[in-house]
């Protein structure tokens, strides 16, 4: 992962740009890039975005070693003393820059292998967990294990990436990092949705 990009992007996004609120990130400074919507597509305006863009893209893809994938969201978040995070679903990457966090990885394992559960109602299941533990003050002196998670100090030198889990994310205040978020496998792939592309504007020319 090229941080010397990502943190170019960062200090230009917060001298330049409006914070926004993200129902995500509670009582956080968010910076919206990009999000992948089924009938929208935004992409910001941004100029250093707009030249950084492809070259970060290609980063999360080449540390997830998969080009094919397709990233749906990338939001910069600056955390104040009282942001509070909704869990980081599925699919979904953290990528910190500065500053202190604690994440809690939930797993679903022990429900589908000891309770015979299916993933979905696993997966569901920490969810709902996660979104209990929300509010915590100081999640470094919870027994994760306790509650089929694993709890650690975030490095701002690894990005995170969850695959099918879930996690809880607690920056401290001035924390900076990205969050994004990419198609579940079962969803089309980049070079689906560039076919698909191409062949709209064949079946739309007009003679």
């Amino acid at each position: 992962m090229n941080y010397e990009r990502l943190n170019k992007l960062a200090k230009e996004a917060v001298k330049y740009m409006n914070p926004e609120n993200d129902w995500r990130f509670i009582h956080a400074d968010s910076y919206t890039f990009y999000n992948l919507l089924p009938n929208n597509n935004y992409s910001s305006s941004f100029p250093m975005w707009k030249e950084l863009h492809n070259e970060i893209f290609n980063d999360i893809r080449t540390s997830l070693n998969d080009q094919g994938l397709v990233i749906n969201n990338f939001t910069l978040v600056k955390a104040t003393p009282y942001t509070i995070c909704h869990p980081i679903r599925s699919y979904g990457g953290v990528i910190t820059l500065s500053g202190d966090a604690y994440g809690a990885v939930r797993s679903w394992n022990n429900y589908t292998e000891k309770e015979g559960w299916s993933y979905e109602k696993a997966y569901r299941r920490t969810e709902e967990m996660a979104e209990r533990c929300m509010h915590m003050h100081a999640p470094h002196l919870v027994r994760w294990g306790d509650m089929n998670a694993f709890g650690f100090e975030v490095s701002t030198e690894k990005p995170i990436f969850l695959g099918d889990r879930c996690m809880n994310y607690y920056p401290k205040e001035g924390c900076m990092f990205y969050y994004y978020r990419v198609n579940p496998p079962s969803a089309p792939r980049l070079d689906d949705i560039k076919t698909r592309a191409a062949e709209f504007t064949t079946e739309t020319k007009y003679d």
